[in-house]
């Protein structure tokens, strides 16, 4: 979503050559731009899509350490399903889904805790998912694991790592009647198409 243009462009006049002269007639280029992912695609990550903010080789500071927090959430069917960093901002919960907060304890992100937030009305396909997710992509032995159910965080959960606790929406009716729209002007005209069946 925040990527220049540059990456394409080098790849375009530089890598795809290589990726031909290895795969010859039967490479396929398919450019895809974020939440306008195929189902083709998408169904390569088995509903574990992780979508993070910032770029492959951050600038480390000496400032505190970086909190990282994800929304579980899919739109249009299971296998749209994509973990998406959000503001680290506790008014951001919603009790029809499901979080992960990645608190680390110092710059090196390798020891920390995750907490994985099961909302008290998300879908329990979702909260048997987003722990999978938990413990295979972000557990390690330094890394403290722990799963909370909405009302049962500790103090901590909020004051450390999200700046407080704030009124969050205790409901997600609005999914029910949610539909997707994409505007485009690709095909030389200016078009409306629904994005999920």
């Amino acid at each position: 979503r925040d990527a220049g243009n540059m990456g394409w462009l080098t790849f375009t006049f530089s890598l795809q050559k290589k990726f031909k002269s290895l795969f010859g007639e039967k490479l396929e280029v398919v450019r895809t731009h974020q939440q306008q992912e195929t189902l083709k695609f998408m169904a390569h990550f088995e509903k574990k899509f992780i979508i993070h903010q910032g770029k492959r080789k951050e600038v480390k500071s000496n400032d505190a350490k970086k909190v990282k927090f994800y929304h579980l959430r899919s739109n249009g069917s299971p296998l749209c399903t994509r973990l998406i960093q959000i503001s680290t901002d506790a008014g951001l919960l919603n009790s029809a889904f499901c979080y992960i907060l990645n608190v680390p304890f110092n710059n090196d992100d390798e020891s920390g805790i995750i907490y994985v937030w099961i909302g008290s009305k998300c879908d329990p396909e979702d909260a048997k998912l987003i722990e999978e997710i938990a413990n295979e992509k972000f557990n390690s032995p330094w890394i403290s694991l722990q799963v909370l159910n909405e009302g049962d965080e500790p103090e901590n959960f909020f004051w450390v790592a999200l700046g407080g606790k704030k009124q969050y929406e205790t409901d997600a009716e609005f999914m029910q009647y949610t539909r997707l729209f994409r505007c485009s002007n690709e095909k030389g005209y200016f078009t409306i198409s629904e994005k999920c069946t």
